[in-house]
């Protein structure tokens, strides 16, 4: 994805729209412009543990670990997807990060395990760093640098009453995968050896239909179908067939965190359901913990 000073221009603007805490109208899940997690609380590590990256990877792009996770594994070819289209942003700034600086300059960047205020007007980025700000910024390419520009401006003029949410979850190394020194430094040596990274901006269900010929040997989907009605459930497992094809042999879907009942008698891939859920591209099924179900 070729990201132009329209696309930063009108991106930037739909987030100013977001920074009005007397505006009542809160996105859902999910919305095409919307906040913004700094970091995944996906338990990356059992995610990838069955997973062979290396053919390419299809990902949510969110906070951008899973991206970073499957680089860190190896992978060199990475496609990220989302609805919002703020989230490509923050993903490339995190890559930026990674790239140039340090272990412990990005821990102090991104106040790993420091609590902070979700909101710009004493938030993120509040009182950041700015020699590591305008040194990860500098990495950029020109039209997503301009983006943390406006961003940075806009910060340091915000008021008590705007704010857009940049969500910190508590972050521990152990389940990240990629936040240890020893990782943090491989990941590094891996970005290097990256040859392609791309971006789709789109709704799940609009997925299949914004991609290639091309094949992947894993997708993560993180928690997306949690979110999901018995109805909206039933199109992903839909597509799940369809992305199936876009497998290449041997290849896994993580589709979700297992099978949970909700309210109103609905059913689907939930949160905090009991295992990760995979769809192996030869068996076409479910599978638990690498068992069939």
């Amino acid at each position: 994805m070729n990201i132009t000073r329209n696309d930063v221009d009108n991106d930037f603007m739909q987030l100013k729209g977001l920074m009005k805490v007397g505006n009542d109208s809160t996105p859902s899940y999910f919305s095409t412009y919307d906040n913004i997690y700094l970091f995944t609380n996906d338990r990356l590590k059992d995610i990838f543990e069955p997973l062979d990256v290396t053919q390419g990877i299809l990902t949510v792009t969110g906070s951008g670990d899973q991206a970073l996770m499957a680089i860190l594994k190896g992978a060199k070819n990475v496609k990220m997807f989302d609805i919002n289209k703020l989230a490509k942003y923050f993903a490339l700034f995190k890559f930026s990060a990674v790239s140039c600086l340090s272990y412990d300059e990005f821990i102090k960047l991104y106040k790993i395990n420091k609590p902070f205020s979700n909101y710009v007007a004493g938030g993120f980025l509040t009182n950041v760093d700015t020699y590591l700000y305008e040194k990860v910024c500098s990495n950029l390419e020109n039209t997503v640098a301009l983006f943390f520009e406006l961003l940075f401006d806009v910060m340091i003029n915000a008021t008590i009453c705007e704010k857009f949410n940049l969500i910190n979850v508590k972050h521990y190394p152990k389940l990240s995968g990629y936040l240890t020194r020893k990782n943090y430094e491989k990941l590094q040596e891996n970005m290097k050896k990256l040859t392609s990274v791309d971006f789709v901006d789109c709704n799940i269900f609009d997925l299949n239909k914004n991609l290639g010929d091309e094949k992947y040997s894993a997708m993560v989907f993180s928690n997306i179908s949690s979110y999901f009605s018995k109805c909206e459930l039933e199109k992903f497992l839909k597509l799940l067939k369809q992305l199936e094809l876009k497998l290449t042999c041997g290849g896994l879907i993580q589709a979700g965190y297992g099978v949970k009942k909700r309210n109103n008698n609905d059913f689907n891939i939930g949160k905090r359901g009991l295992d990760t859920r995979f769809v192996d591209a030869n068996k076409s099924c479910f599978l638990r913990n690498n068992r069939m179900v």
